[in-house]
């Protein structure tokens, strides 16, 4: 076929390709063709692909009438056909109106190229079909009263006037596996007009000799080697062209890329480079999701309002902004204090005072933020796409994107994609509405995210493609992967607003089983003659799915996976690991502290120290702590803080027992600790009134309910809430703020903490105690003690938990020995301390991976890369 379509070139035909990379195959195998010829200069192919020659066809039409239609883009016409179902009556109980306007726009198209009629759509369809119906005849109309032109009923008003036009001698066709009615009728009327058409084929009757099967253990090891066998071909010289088609590339594209450039060119993983050199992936990403413009859309979904704080965390962090780089120091550490507020909104009107306030070093932010509100008031309200086109640069460029930064290809080639684009929202106002700026910002964000981007690369020796994308185009070795029986032939997949009795009778794509079953089998027949060096595989399982091969490609001989030449290289994490040079240095001790200043951290010294000495020192000393993540409402941290605010407020208001028993006004105490704790809170971290509200109830209703838990106590007097003391342990100064000191009327005191988690006295028996806090709280406390107890204060479950001297009597409390106790934790303390202040640092944590399942810090520490041995090797990491 490759030289009978050379060969029609090279007598000046037209060749009319299915797809663009067949057309641009052709152009470079045609330009070999005339280098190999010892031609130094050529005229251009004529090679176009289906839609462009029917488009440059129209443009002869045009030059001959005055009164021609404007033909409309794709996305014009979805804009239309989302105008057009939005006004329709029931559009308000539409879950995805969007996603409908889509799919009716694609059943127009299916509706003019299989040639099914309106009116029969609306008399044998259901109820979806026929309110498809009056969309459709509502469509029509808009088109015809504006004198717009849709592109599915292009090639109809073409072929009307081919008699008019100036067409070729001879028309070759070339990677169609299957024509529409539409076409075939368009070809028919070409060849009415003199016009020479031929329609070329690859199929075969049956595989090649050399054709194999290959079974694999799942669809990695299948992949894996399909790399690794284009690898050898490379590695010995192989001439020719060598292609790997894969059954569903979309849907594992990144995967493919990853195993592809492990085996081809595992050394670029290591140099950071972006682009692959020596193979192409047909499949592109969604536009969305390349950095470059999902930074743009996020800036554009910005608003003087309230905005998410994780939207505010990302324009902060964005290298896509002015200043970004001589700022970014500046910008974490505002984008760290805003998460340690606690905000799960932030108002946009607020960026420049918050870069003032709390921003030191953010000057130029707080200059573009200005820039940005004065860009946002002038953008208005409602208004048509390509006026907000142009508000949508100004927005941009009011931020400076894409930054001061030289970009490199990938997103040179970006950022030219997104200016197209904008060019192609803004001309959605020819057949739009006028819109709200998130209406706007929405339907610009869908547009990116449908918009399949890959970067222009140079020509690659290996070509990987999905089924359809081969289509048409030929190999000297070809790996056809994926076909096993739960994937081809495909399922149907018919369209929801087309009657199904239709579509078969029509023979729509997907309509049934047996369509599929049809026309994956020339499909199978077009790939079995398209490469002399042929080999089909497939996995034996997928998850937990056993997997066999696809009927299809039953009759080729059988294979085993070592009957394959494959490349034995080394894989890219061998490779990593290979250039690696190792320096052997035990480093497992800090410099020792000096006693000049307080410890950060208080009692949390110990407690990370117990529970790992490598972590507390990048906590406690290096300030290595985990980003917050504010979330709605609430955290547990902060109702913990608020159930402490209000019992503190309320026995320093009460004092005793005896008042707590005796006073008739108890609920209006707590009333006014409430909304004390709650007014405080609310000056660092508003909270909408309702929720405050509701959150006065839940607090007013569980202290009240700890009351009478209180209440049911030996008399006591409560001297020391929330009081802050300054001790030292090991060498170790700190300080610590008890929540509450109750005497007993023997003169004796007990030490109380709130919890609103659940806790256990058990945590402080170990050599290295998992919470030292009471504990450490005992061994600094000067008068005798009776108790140290948890004050678990949970709705269902509210108790003291602890450990009572031997003649205290309390429920829920253990009598001990508690003095023996004391002097334990000390020394048990001392020796922590003391082990903190000498610098001890080392990987050591105290149950093995149980301990650092919680642990923030697993890449600094890289504690997986120890030896197993000592470590829990159950727990999840």
């Amino acid at each position: 076929m490759l030289k009978q379509l050379l060969g029609a070139l090279e007598r000046g035909e037209t060749v009319v390709t299915a797809t663009r990379r067949l057309a641009r195959t052709l152009g470079q195998e045609y330009a070999a063709a005339q280098q190999a010829a010892g031609r130094g200069a050529w005229e251009s192919p004529r090679i176009v692909t289906w839609p462009e020659w029917v488009e440059e066809l129209w443009g002869q039409r045009l030059l001959a009438r005055n009164d021609a239609p404007v033909v409309l883009g794709g996305w014009q016409e979805q804009a239309l056909w989302e105008r057009v179902v939005g006004a329709s009556a029931g559009a308000d109980g539409l879950l995805e109106p969007h996603g409908a306007a889509g799919s009716a726009r694609e059943a127009w198209r299916l509706a003019h190229e299989w040639r099914l009629d309106i009116a029969a759509i609306r008399r044998s369809g259901n109820e979806d079909a026929r309110t498809f119906a009056g969309w459709a005849g509502r469509f029509a109309a808009l088109c015809r009263e504006e004198g717009w032109l849709d592109r599915a009923r292009l090639a109809d008003e073409v072929k009307e006037g081919l008699g008019r036009l100036r067409l070729p001698p001879a028309v070759l066709l070339a990677g169609f596996d299957d024509y529409t009615p539409q076409q075939l009728e368009f070809l028919e009327a070409l060849a009415a007009c003199g016009c020479s058409v031929t329609r070329t084929a690859v199929e075969t009757a049956g595989p090649g000799a050399g054709a194999v099967l290959v079974p694999f253990s799942d669809p990695d090891r299948e992949i894996e080697a399909a790399a690794r066998w284009a690898r050898a071909l490379l590695e010995r010289g192989a001439a020719g062209r060598i292609g790997v088609v894969i059954a569903g590339l979309a849907e594992r594209r990144d995967r493919v890329e990853r195993f592809f450039r492990g085996v081809l060119e595992p050394a670029a993983l290591i140099a950071g480079d972006a682009r692959p050199s020596s193979f192409n992936l047909s499949a592109g990403r969604p536009f969305s999701a390349w950095p470059l413009v999902r930074s743009a859309l996020a800036l554009l979904g910005l608003t003087p309002g309230d905005n998410a704080w994780s939207d505010i965390s990302r324009l902060l962090r964005s290298p896509y902004l002015a200043g970004a780089d001589r700022e970014q120091g500046a910008r974490a550490a505002l984008d760290r204090r805003l998460r340690r507020r606690g905000g799960f909104t932030i108002a946009g009107s607020s960026l420049p005072a918050l870069c003032r306030r709390e921003g030191a070093g953010c000057a130029v932010l707080e200059r573009l933020a200005r820039k940005w509100l004065e860009a946002c008031g002038a953008a208005g309200s409602a208004r048509t796409a390509n006026e907000w086109s142009r508000a949508f640069s100004s927005l941009l460029e009011a931020f400076g994107w894409p930054g001061e930064r030289p970009l490199d290809s990938l997103e040179f080639q970006a950022l030219e994609a997104w200016s197209r684009l904008l060019s192609d929202f803004a001309a959605t106002g020819l057949t739009g509405e006028a819109v709200t700026r998130g209406e706007a910002v929405a339907m610009l964000g869908r547009m990116a995210g449908s918009l399949m981007f890959q970067p222009e690369t140079e020509g690659a020796p290996v070509q990987v493609l999905g089924l359809l994308e081969a289509s048409g185009l030929f190999f000297d070795h070809l790996w056809v992967a994926g076909l096993h029986d739960g994937a081809w032939p495909g399922p149907a997949n018919p369209n929801p607003f087309l009657p199904i009795g239709l579509q078969k009778e029509k023979g729509l794509p997907r309509c049934s089983p047996e369509r599929e079953l049809e026309f994956a089998a020339r499909i199978t027949r077009r790939l079995l003659g398209s490469a002399a060096d042929l080999v089909l595989s497939h996995p034996l399982r997928d998850g937990d799915r056993e997997l066999g091969p696809s009927p299809l490609v039953a009759g080729v001989r059988r294979a085993r996976p070592d009957e394959i030449e494959r490349w034995a290289g080394p894989s890219a994490e061998d490779v990593i690991r290979d250039s690696r040079v190792i320096e052997t240095l035990v480093d497992e001790t800090a410099p020792p502290l000096t006693l000049q200043a307080w410890q950060r951290g208080g009692t949390r010294v110990f407690q990370l120290q117990s529970a790992c000495p490598f972590r507390a020192f990048a906590e406690l000393r290096l300030g290595a702590e985990e980003l917050e993540y504010p979330l709605p409402g609430l955290d547990p941290a902060a109702r913990g803080t608020l159930v402490h605010a209000v019992l503190e407020e309320t026995w320093r208001e009460l004092k005793t027992h005896a008042a707590l028993c005796s006073r008739p006004d108890i609920d209006e105490v707590v009333a006014r600790s409430v909304d004390g704790a709650v007014e405080r809170f609310e000056r660092e971290r508003p909270l909408p009134a309702r929720f405050a509200a509701l959150e006065r109830q839940r607090l007013r209703r569980l202290a009240a309910d700890w009351l009478g838990v209180d209440r049911e106590r030996a008399p006591f007097e409560v001297i020391e809430p929330e009081e802050e003391k300054f001790a030292e342990t090991g060498g170790v100064r700190f300080r610590v703020k008890i929540d509450r000191v109750d005497r007993l009327a023997d003169g004796r005191e007990m030490i109380v903490d709130y919890k609103t988690g659940i806790t256990s006295p058990r945590s402080w028996e170990s050599d290295r105690p998992e919470e030292p806090q009471l504990p450490l709280y005992c061994t600094i406390h000067e008068k005798p003690l009776a108790g140290v107890l948890y004050a678990r204060v949970r709705p269902g479950d509210l108790r003291f938990v602890g450990l009572v001297d031997e003649d205290v009597t309390l429920p829920g409390c253990e009598r001990v020995d508690l003095g023996a106790k004391v002097d334990r934790w000390r020394a048990i303390l001392a020796r922590i301390g003391g082990e903190f202040r000498e610098g001890r640092a080392e990987v050591d944590p105290r149950d093995g991976l149980r301990t650092c399942r919680y642990c923030p810090l697993p890449f600094l520490c890289r504690v997986s890369e120890c030896p197993a041995d000592g470590l829990d090797g159950e727990a999840d990491r």
